[in-house]
């Protein structure tokens, strides 16, 4: 939150004329005399802090600097449900509250059967809420605490991670219920197909409502998804410049939306209901049940900048990130004209082109002609505005690339988007003999244009030889150039366990892809000449030591 400080001059100074104010770490900015009697600094992290001043006189000269030490308290969680109740018991009926501080708020599971998932946002040693009801006509399983988490008239931020199965109808993940209307709803909304954050104007039957939407329409389904709603009261007592923000994988949603502009009758008030996990009350009435999973909950007593949400959007395991294996298609698995899909989630399997394409069990690998073979699935299996990882175990017959004009890049495998690929693996031939791998991807530029982000391998890519080629997506990683400015999201690409990144990796406002995904080659990437033994996915970006664990073959 902001702090104030005043600043002024050595008595023996008479000609100082500003300051240059800067908290270590983050830009300086320079203020006047008058500004300087009280002058606002707000950090954006917890921890320690160095406020350095100078000052400059009418020369524009400079002071040495002034600094000034001070620690910021971290921000404690008020709630927080991991779900990892069923790993123990499978017939447990109550979600833990974690939270180090207060009295826990445990939740009581309403479901029908059993309500764990092992699809969890942290992967095989975890477990998610599961709210998707066996008779698909009452949808109608939730979760509860049995009294009011949140003082929803003052600052909050409330976070999880949704996995959405239906689309048809609104779906809440997340709400605080007063006697008729939510004080919040974390949700998506069907009528503008896109994730949404609300608050209730008022508790009352028929309300006007505060809307924060998502920025980007039909958000994937069947794929995790990190969903954060902040309510701001600005730290002060006047409603009139309360905010409600939506944040999706860290990012946040537009600008904040005023509450009082937005719905002229609102007023702040205090849910009187337990904290709903998967449903909401409008007009009286529980309703908008979710349909799927969600995990990682978690709440706190105070509006979150968006480094906060960012940190919260990183699930950890064991101190690493915690990347689930959310598809893996395998060639030694597979039989036929089919690419068989062998991992817990529920991708699709890929059908093989007419021709080019053909299963070798001899090695256990899908033969590519190089002219009209690949493979194609439905897709896609991750949100890719969020962080990921992607990895294929690829063999490039070099004589065949060779022929090949310079120039010529081959598909190793890629999602389709509107236009090319929203991510892809490559090699490209650059001149004889000289070949590089590159991770892409699509993304728009500040006025919009779509642009292509890549990273290419510093040294000359291995033909003849199998390689496992991984290409990493972190969203939350900043980056920041003096030509373009600063963001967060990154690109790595690994060649085995070697970090083989060159090139620019910065990606901002990375684009999601639709539609078929495709190894080997389609009609807008060139086609491989060489072999696939797999192709794998996971949510969440891999550290080069999680590349090396969980990656690389030993023989590659």
């Amino acid at each position: 939150m902001p702090g104030r400080f005043s600043f002024a001059p050595d008595p023996a100074d008479t000609d100082v004329t500003g300051y240059r104010v800067q908290l270590l770490g983050a830009p300086a900015r320079d203020i006047g005399v008058a500004e300087a009697a009280s002058s606002e600094v707000t950090p954006d992290t917890d921890g320690l802090h160095i406020l350095s001043v100078r000052a400059r006189d009418g020369g524009d000269r400079w002071s040495a600097p002034a600094e000034f030490q001070f620690r910021v308290n971290r921000i404690e969680d008020t709630g927080r449900w991991r779900f990892d109740d069923g790993l123990a018991d499978p017939a447990a009926t109550v979600a833990r509250d974690s939270a180090p501080v207060g009295e826990p708020d445990d939740a009581m599971l309403h479901t029908d059967g059993s309500g764990w998932s092992p699809l969890a946002r942290g992967g095989e040693q975890d477990r998610s809420l599961l709210l998707d009801s066996r008779d698909p006509r009452k949808p109608q399983e939730y979760a509860a605490t049995d009294r009011p988490v949140l003082d929803t008239a003052e600052s909050f931020t409330v976070s999880a991670w949704a996995y959405l199965t239906d689309t048809r109808a609104d779906r809440v993940v997340l709400s605080a219920p007063g006697e008729q209307d939510a004080a919040f709803a974390l949700y998506y909304s069907a009528a503008e197909k896109k994730w949404a954050f609300r608050r209730g104007a008022r508790d009352a039957a028929s309300t006007a409502s505060v809307r924060s939407l998502g920025e980007a329409p039909n958000p994937p389904a069947r794929v995790w998804t990190h969903l954060a709603g902040v309510f701001d009261t600005q730290y002060d007592s006047d409603p009139s410049n309360d905010t409600v923000q939506l944040f999706v994988n860290g990012r946040p949603q537009g600008q904040p939306v005023v509450a009082a502009t937005a719905a002229p009758s609102y007023q702040p008030w205090r849910a009187t209901a337990g904290l709903q996990f998967g449903r909401s009350r409008t007009a009286g009435a529980f309703r908008d049940y979710f349909r799927g999973r969600i995990d990682e909950v978690a709440v706190t007593q105070w509006a979150r900048n968006e480094r906060g949400v960012r940190a919260e959007a990183q699930v950890a395991d064991s101190g690493s990130p915690a990347t689930p294996l959310v598809a893996h298609w395998d060639a030694a698995a597979s039989k036929g004209s089919r690419l068989q899909e062998v991992s817990p989630y529920p991708a699709r399997e890929m059908t093989l082109s007419p021709t080019g394409a053909a299963l070798r069990a001899e090695d256990g690998s899908l033969a590519l002609d190089g002219t009209s073979g690949y493979a194609t699935g439905s897709g896609p299996v991750v949100d890719e505005t969020g962080s990921f990882t992607v990895s294929a175990r690829v063999r490039v017959e070099g004589t065949a690339l060779e022929a090949e004009p310079d120039g010529y890049r081959a598909l190793v495998a890629g999602q389709r988007a509107e236009t090319g690929h929203s991510w892809a693996l490559w090699i490209r031939k650059h001149g004889p003999g000289a070949y590089v791998w590159e991770f892409s991807r699509a993304a728009l530029a500040v006025d919009g244009t779509p642009v292509e982000a890549t990273v290419h391998s510093r040294e000359a890519a291995r033909t003849d030889a199998w390689v496992d080629l991984t290409g990493v997506f972190d969203a939350h990683q900043p980056w920041s150039s003096q030509e373009k400015g600063s963001g967060t999201g990154q690109l790595a690409l690994y060649a085995g366990f070697w970090d083989v990144t060159d090139g620019w990796s910065g990606v901002e406002r990375a684009r999601q892809g639709a539609g078929e995904l495709t190894a080997g080659g389609d009609a807008s990437g060139g086609f491989l000449p060489g072999a696939l033994k797999s192709l794998r996915v996971w949510t969440g970006a891999m550290t080069a030591n999680d590349v090396f664990q969980q990656v690389v073959t030993p023989e590659a």
